[in-house]
């Protein structure tokens, strides 16, 4: 297998929304999931060439690309209660009511590894152009890649629930459930156009976080 080692700055707020929570409350998991990961770069490929079949040949390629993460030592969770419009139920238009959003900010850069059996120059270069991780807002850019060896094995890897089981009765976590691309996922599937049904596209996973927590009535602090 083939990595590569790309260092993320995040110059302002991280978000993205627990898998299935809803989007009046939308709290955030504190790490890129693998498939926000995955999708960007195929959203990448698409909107630097202008070709879907491009997107298509990268979504195949990452599909089942295996992701580390080596986050930074702290990480801050701020919630705030906002205006949104929803939409009114049996009837046209909008109402006025209030959510709930977390926003994440990093104390300093982020390592994500990336392991693939072919992992191509010509994928890697779509890397270097990725501009946002998770909600559209969620501004990014890569500060370095590189081709590296195996990620240090205190980097964090989304588990499945058969792992999970065994690992979380030997020490204390903070469990995030994140969703990874099935193996069995087709492109059409993701794409939005393509009028193809979605389901069975992702499986869930969890994030098992080993850290201190901090927090307040509107704020939380993750020491890693």
């Amino acid at each position: 297998m083939r990595w590569v080692k790309l260092t993320l700055h995040f110059p302002s707020f991280f978000s993205y929304r627990i898998p299935d929570y809803s989007s009046q409350y939308a709290l955030t998991v504190p790490l890129p999931s693998p498939s926000v990961i995955k999708l960007a770069l195929v959203a990448t490929a698409i909107r630097a060439t202008g070709k879907v079949d491009e997107g298509k040949r990268v979504f195949y390629a990452i599909r089942d690309a295996d992701i580390r993460i080596t986050p930074p030592k702290q990480i801050a969770v701020n919630s705030f209660l906002i205006k949104r419009l929803k939409k009114k139920k049996n009837e046209l238009g909008f109402e006025n009511t209030f959510g709930v959003r977390e926003y994440v900010f990093f104390s300093e850069d982020m390592s994500i590894f990336v392991g693939c059996e072919d992992l191509e120059d010509s994928l890697i270069k779509y890397f270097k152009m990725l501009r946002y991780l998770g909600s559209g807002d969620s501004i990014v850019y890569v500060k370095s890649l590189e081709v590296a060896e195996e990620p240090p094995e205190s980097a964090i890897k989304a588990i499945t629930g058969k792992e999970f089981v065994k690992v979380i009765p030997e020490e204390s976590y903070l469990v995030y459930p994140v969703k990874d691309i099935s193996k069995k996922a087709k492109f059409e599937q993701v794409n939005p156009y393509s009028g193809k049904s979605g389901k069975n596209v992702f499986e869930r996973k969890y994030y098992l976080i080993k850290s201190k927590l901090k927090k307040g009535k509107n704020w939380k602090i993750l020491e890693i």
